[in-house]
């Protein structure tokens, strides 16, 4: 995900937690690849689906009292969701944001692409908490708002009306 999330080696507890989850998502595990060098991400390569699985699938254990954002606050289990509900969602029906190339970075794009991950996470992914929907809806508001965009003038473009 972003920094502000964990950066320690994932415990036993918090991977069988993904691994439990994961369930609950239908992810296929032969597509799960934990890493302790990559960012959690979904992406589609040559065809194959991957779900790399980094430490930052977890928030951090003791978040700093003041200037933590929501992206700092997002569970395991809404970090899953924003990867396979959300992104993977998306992609399935062609409806993610071209995110341009590493030299030449769509950066509104990939504001457009991460918030419409977590909004459709916050509203389709099953058995998140009230909380973990919440925090998923505020991570998107301030990825848009980092590009000065609102939600209501950008929403018709998002993929957020159907699972």
């Amino acid at each position: 995900m972003t920094a502000g999330r964990n950066t320690q080696p994932l415990t036993d507890k918090q991977i069988a937690e993904v691994i439990a989850y994961a369930q609950v998502l239908a992810i296929p595990t032969d597509v799960i690849r934990f890493s302790n060098y990559m960012n959690t991400s979904y992406g589609n390569i040559f065809g194959k689906e991957i779900v790399y699985v980094g430490n930052d699938v977890a928030p951090l254990s003791s978040p700093p009292v003041s200037g933590i954002t929501a992206n700092s606050r997002i569970s395991i289990k809404g970090s899953l969701a924003h990867e396979w509900i959300g992104h993977r969602g998306a992609e399935v029906v062609n409806r993610s944001f071209e995110r341009g190339s590493l030299a030449s970075p769509s950066l509104v794009n990939i504001a457009l692409d991460e918030a419409q991950a977590s909004i459709r996470a916050a509203r389709f992914a099953p058995q998140l908490t009230s909380v973990e929907r919440y925090t998923l809806l505020r991570d998107a508001i301030a990825r848009l708002k980092l590009h000065h965009l609102k939600i209501r003038e950008v929403a018709h473009l998002l993929f957020i009306t159907h699972l």
